[in-house]
């Protein structure tokens, strides 16, 4: 929390010292509500009541320059059941975006909590390095890094970033274990435009830390270990819209099983013309690891679906389906979305197994194992 309280007086400071320029000072925020229930023995609910405050500041502090801030905070509270058990409650308060930052036209410096992510998969990401975004999620929530972004675009709209970030105390993305607490994270992208596309390539260097175990890995980690990844992807409009995704991770863990990891999607999606537009998306998605480059002792492939069509300017519908094709398991999310201004309802029911295999750290893996409904609210103000 320190770091956070000296992040936001350094923002103050700004603020105050850009006093004498024409200053703008917003202040959003968004509730939500759900209630979920699974549709199987024994009978389990689970509410939550969410509220994200937002605050935003900008000021032009010079000829084509302009400084920027975000503050707001997570409050969730959530009340959950079993049947023939007792009900359990919990509340939780955190900061969840604190940044300022100082941009043109073709370069910004943010530094502070912030939301850090890229890639061109949508449902399969294997550039989900930083994030926890579950593509299930209407409202798309997920935790920040503390750190520094820079990034700077060319004029033929290519774009290279740098990034450095403070280790946190839990894991990101499709980390197992967490980053070493005295070792700053540091890595790049550069991306360039490819014929009506672009490609791009990535790298990010850590150290896993010590003295800890994982409820995934059967392990104890006794000496700082460093880990080097490397993702490649690319996206282009031809028609229908394809891309590819993949990345290749090595770090000398004590099992050699996950010394070297490899992971690799590839999607395509089109809108074809049928009432107000029907859109039909597909990813294939492969996860390899093993003692050797080209050697792998575990594997997981998954295929993922999606359709989207709009029934008029109010209502719409969506479903998705996942097949895991090494376990033979089935994953089906369906959603109704009612919009009217600043409000959103989502009717929602799913069919998973009871054991993820996916999206582990998003929070919400245990809530969609099974069978069940959800109900949610949504207003932004």
């Amino acid at each position: 929390m320190k770091s956070n309280h000296l992040l936001f007086s350094l923002i103050l400071l700004s603020c105050c010292s850009l006093s004498g320029k024409p200053q703008k000072l917003s202040f959003n925020g968004q509730l939500s509500a759900f209630h979920l229930s699974k549709i199987e023995s024994p009978w389990q609910m689970a509410n939550s009541l969410r509220y994200i405050p937002e605050l935003k500041f900008t000021t032009p502090i010079s000829k084509g320059w302009k400084f920027d801030a975000e503050a707001s905070a997570n409050a969730d509270a959530r009340l959950n059941y079993i049947y023939g058990d007792t009900v359990t409650g919990s509340f939780k308060l955190k900061p969840y975006r604190i940044w300022g930052r100082f941009s043109s036209e073709r370069f910004e410096l943010r530094a502070g909590l912030q939301k850090i992510n890229f890639g061109s998969a949508t449902m399969l990401r294997p550039l989900m390095w930083f994030d926890h975004m579950d593509p299930r999620d209407p409202l798309q929530l997920t935790d920040g890094v503390y750190g520094i972004l820079g990034r700077y675009f060319f004029q033929n709209n290519a774009n290279i970033w740098l990034w450095g970030i403070l280790p946190g105390k839990t894991a990101k993305g499709w980390e197992m274990l967490v980053s070493d607490r005295n070792m700053p994270e540091f890595g790049g992208r550069l991306q360039l435009p490819a014929g009506k596309g672009e490609i791009a390539l990535s790298g990010h260097f850590r150290k896993i830390g010590i003295d800890q175990t994982s409820s995934v890995l059967p392990i104890t980690i006794e000496s700082p270990v460093p880990e080097y990844r490397i993702g490649i992807d690319g996206k282009w409009d031809i028609g229908p819209g394809i891309w590819f995704e993949g990345t290749y991770t090595y770090s000398s863990l004590p099992i050699k099983d996950l010394t070297h990891l490899r992971m690799l999607t590839a999607g395509v999606d089109y809108t074809f013309e049928l009432g107000n537009g029907l859109t039909a998306m597909g990813e294939q998605f492969f996860y390899l690891s093993g003692p050797e480059m080209f050697k792998s002792a575990k594997t997981l492939t998954f295929t993922a679906s999606s359709i989207t069509y709009p029934l008029n300017l109010t209502h719409s519908v969506s479903a998705m389906i996942f097949y895991n094709w090494t376990q033979q398991d089935w994953y089906r999310f369906i959603n109704w979305r009612m919009s009217f201004s600043n409000i959103s309802l989502y009717l929602m029911a799913f069919w998973n197994p009871d054991q993820f295999d996916l999206y582990q750290n998003t929070g919400n893996s245990n809530l969609m194992g099974g069978k069940g409904i959800q109900l949610m609210f949504v207003w932004n103000h």
